[in-house]
């Protein structure tokens, strides 16, 4: 519960990248629980009950602590390269979150060690509380949100103490209850007294802190001139505007917030200046904007009076309506504030209908602000839709003229802790697909971002270069001969809008939309028929022979999105993410990549360590055996077949539940809970050891192999049907995987009890240290050859695994052997 909990407020305070140090620290201080006991036995054969009602209690004090810790320490991972003093408040992060897991590590391990007998119920028990700790997270957000949450598991934790207590001296529960006590009354009203602050360089600090913007603007090159910040923005750190909060609210998708502007100045840094026409003339609406977790603002503006509505007769968001007849049918793809609905509204739309991936949002927009935008859900025509978009085409399909999707592909599109590195499955070629069989014959598909200025061979525009190669495939896919006769894309001051037909564009329409253009300062990055100088526009052109050219010679990586490498901004080629030439700023093409490495870093040398360590310090106290070697091959290969089965898990479920949130807890709760029963059920079904894992690595191997072949094909067969129904799908695909995989720990604990009982504590640490090196690598290998090869990866990690085990049984057995026994050496090998 803590770990998915953190996973969500870290995507506030720091950055999605960052839910890794999450998983990293919990699997780390797991670890090191292990190797501590591994070093120091003497722990387990003491007082082990008060020990571990020590830890117990120790980790629920740290774990609220460790909110004030969040709240105030002024770390900003992107600036990790460029200030120094970054990595002490890293270290300080790190302390934090790691010392309750580290304590909680010790009460598990050493109750595994001590009852390592019946390690099938003990472990039975760890992973369905895991599991049930998952599954609850989602509905416990909701009602207590995030922090509270993290309180919770503090009070769960106290709970676990006075169960301790009650086993060494039951007095001693008393400390326990009263801290859940303390908690209950006032862990609520103490949270919320925490200013938790977004990274500096998140849209949400941005426009909070004069300072701050005027720093990144210098940082980038710039000066704050009237160009780029209109108004008092642009006088100096004094008289910079300031947006105020206006409401805050934690959920399971966003924390989402909501700020006001203050003054004339603020209110034009909308899509009002985003996007409006060079020669627009109307006056600066009134609006109020809506941070996602710090970021990706959604603006409400005020529709009680229309003329605050008259700047989008000549904008961006209305660039599509030039193709699109009056009356038309419009899906909008992440509604936000409802900015989309009404330039649909205002271009002449008959039936909007408008879908929203967060709940909190869309109450915002239908409801507490229902009466600012002028009751726009409720006008005639107009749907708002909570969902998620792959899931509603599937399950709604409709001739559409127009589908917009519009500024969905920030880095807070997706939140999953363990695997958000820019991935979305909106921008992908399957997804391209559906959308364009959901268009009627004269539909067009738009999709629309924010970009910088458009410049000949400018390689800010290499994510369109992205979205275009994955719209090339889905076009021929569909036949088309031409794919660049298919596409204009254009610049609208700030806001880059690609147009898509399933039919070729007609002369007329493209002269249509040049002269729109014209009238409008707007710049045409590509249109049919027409020879463009910048690399969008010659991408789109190029024989197969030259864009293959390109791409090989290119440092970043061009491959278009699918289903199954869904990175959906370029990033960089792995060979040069760390070349001189290439310089990291707070928004690089490899920004998640240069947060991986360190991290990557961190994890190979700490399981090294707490691996290693004990093996190289401790050799003389009974841990070291013949059979050393060959036991931690097999639970270190436990550890990345786990988590490397997890993490794909998690990454392929976000599109088939829609919910990000919802695919980590489902995939966590169904893959811990069944395999806490597999361990439960490991030894009663079969009694040797060795039968064991023929059987484990048989099923694992060929449930594994049937999810591979056949996983797409169920995805597509229930992606059209209720939420309900696809998480009954999502369990009755993951259980019985889970169930198998739950059997290869106890067995080898069983194993370990056999040929060298001091193993066990190391055991569990090895298996927990390889597990944060996994969770890291699963995401760097998807990058580049897809989540389907890191899960037939896990599959042959497990079988070297139990080829490790084995090896390790006989040459326990061998050196077991008297000598008297042994066979004889040849003539001529001497004794």
């Amino acid at each position: 519960m803590l770990q998915v909990a953190l996973t969500r407020l870290f995507s506030f305070t720091l950055w999605y990248h960052f839910a890794y140090v999450v998983i990293s620290l919990a699997l780390l201080g797991y670890g090191a629980s292990g190797a501590l006991l591994s070093a120091f036995p003497g722990i387990l054969r003491g007082q082990l009950p008060r020990t571990l009602f020590l830890c117990a209690l120790g980790s629920a004090i740290v774990i609220p602590a460790s909110l004030a810790v969040y709240a105030h320490t002024p770390f900003y991972p992107l600036q990790l390269f460029a200030q120094p003093r970054q990595w002490w408040y890293l270290a300080v992060y790190y302390a934090a979150a790691g010392i309750p897991f580290f304590l909680a590590g010790v009460c598990i391990s050493g109750a595994i060690t001590a009852a390592s007998e019946r390690v099938t119920r003990v472990y039975c028990a760890d992973l369905v509380g895991a599991g049930l700790g998952a599954g609850l997270v989602v509905p416990l957000i909701w009602r207590f949100e995030t922090p509270g949450v993290v309180i919770l598991a503090a009070g769960l934790m106290a709970g676990a103490a006075a169960c301790w207590a009650w086993w060494w001296r039951p007095a001693a529960s008393v400390a326990p209850i009263a801290f859940i006590i303390v908690l209950a009354a006032g862990g609520g009203p103490w949270w919320r007294s925490l200013d938790f602050r977004p990274s500096a360089e998140k849209m949400m600090a941005v426009v909070q802190s004069p300072a701050e913007r005027e720093r990144l603007l210098r940082q980038a090159g710039e000066q704050p001139t009237p160009q780029a910040w209109p108004g008092p923005l642009a006088v100096g750190g004094k008289t910079l505007s300031r947006l105020l909060p206006q409401y805050t609210r934690w959920g399971a998708v966003f924390r989402v917030d909501v700020l006001e502007p203050t003054d004339e100045a603020a209110r034009a840094l909308s899509y009002y200046r985003f996007g409006a026409g060079a020669r627009s003339q109307a006056p600066v609406p009134f609006w109020v904007t809506i941070p996602h977790d710090g970021d990706a603002n959604a603006m409400i503006f005020d529709a009680r009076d229309p003329r605050g509505l008259a700047f989008l007769k000549n904008h961006g968001l209305t660039l599509p309506y030039v193709l699109v007849r009056p009356g038309a049918k419009v899906l909008v793809l992440g509604a936000g504030g409802g900015t989309d609905v009404l330039a649909a509204l205002c271009s002449g739309a008959k039936r909007v209908t408008a879908l929203e991936l967060d709940p909190l949002t869309a109450r915002l927009v239908t409801n507490d602000f229902a009466d600012y935008d002028g009751r726009l859900s409720e006008r005639p025509g107009v749907r708002f839709i909570v969902g998620e978009g792959r899931s509603f085409v599937r399950r709604h399909p409709g001739k559409y003229d127009l589908i917009q999707i519009n500024s969905t592909d920030t880095l807070t599109a997706m939140s999953i802790g363990a695997g958000v590195l820019n991935e979305n499955y909106l921008y992908t070629r399957e997804a391209f697909s559906e959308y364009l069989d959901q268009l009627s014959p004269n539909g067009v598909l738009s999709i629309m971002h924010q970009a910088a200025a458009v410049r000949p061979h400018q390689t800010r525009i290499a994510p369109d270069i992205l979205r275009m190669a994955a719209l090339r495939e889905a076009l021929l896919r569909r036949g088309a001969r031409r794919p660049q006769d298919h596409i204009a894309v254009i610049w609208a001051n700030g806001l880059m809008t690609h147009l898509t037909r399933i039919r070729p564009f007609l002369p007329r329409e493209v002269a249509l939309l040049e002269r729109h253009c014209v009238e409008n300062g707007f710049e045409a990055v590509h249109l049919p028929y027409r020879d463009l100088d910048n690399d969008l526009s010659w991408f789109l052109r190029a024989s197969p022979e030259e864009r293959a050219d390109y791409v090989r010679r290119s440092p970043l990586q061009y491959d278009a999105p699918t289903d199954d490498t869904p990175f959906v901004w370029t990033h960089l080629k792995w060979r040069y993410v760390l070349h001189p030439a290439q310089r990291f700023n707070s928004r690089s093409v490899a920004t998640g990549q240069v947060v991986l490495l360190p991290l990557l870093a961190v994890a190979v040398a700490g399981a090294g360590v707490l691996i290693l360590g004990p093996l190289a310090l401790f050799r003389r106290r009974g841990v070291y055996s013949p059979a050393a070697w060959g036991l931690a091959l097999y639970f270190a290969a436990l550890g990345f077949a786990f988590m490397f089965i997890e993490i794909s898990f998690i990454q392929k479920f976000v599109l088939f539940l829609g919910y990000p949130t919802y695919s980590l807890t489902v995939v966590l709760s169904a893959l811990l809970v069944s395999s806490g029963i597999g361990s439960l059920a490991s030894r009663r079904l079969i009694s040797r050891a060795e039968r064991s894992l023929v059987w484990a690595l048989a099923g694992v191997v060929a449930l594994g192999a049937l999810y591979l072949l056949l996983g797409s094909a169920v995805f597509d067969a229930f992606l059209g049907y209720a939420l309900w129904v696809r998480i009954v799908v999502a369990v009755a695909m993951i259980a019985p995987l889970g169930f198998v995989m739950g059997m290869f720990f106890p067995t080898g604990i069983r194993v370990v009890n056999e040929v060298a009982p001091a193993f066990v504590p190391w055991a569990w640490g090895i298996n927990a240290c390889t597990s944060v090196v996994a969770a890291i690598l699963a995401v760097m290998l998807a990058m580049s050859v897809g989540f389907r090869v890191v899960g037939m990866c896990a599959l042959a990690v497990y079988v070297v695994g139990v080829i490790g085990l084995y090896a390790a049984r006989r040459r326990a057995r061998t050196s077991a052997l008297p000598a008297s026994t042994a066979a004889p050496a040849g003539p001529e090998q001497p004794l």
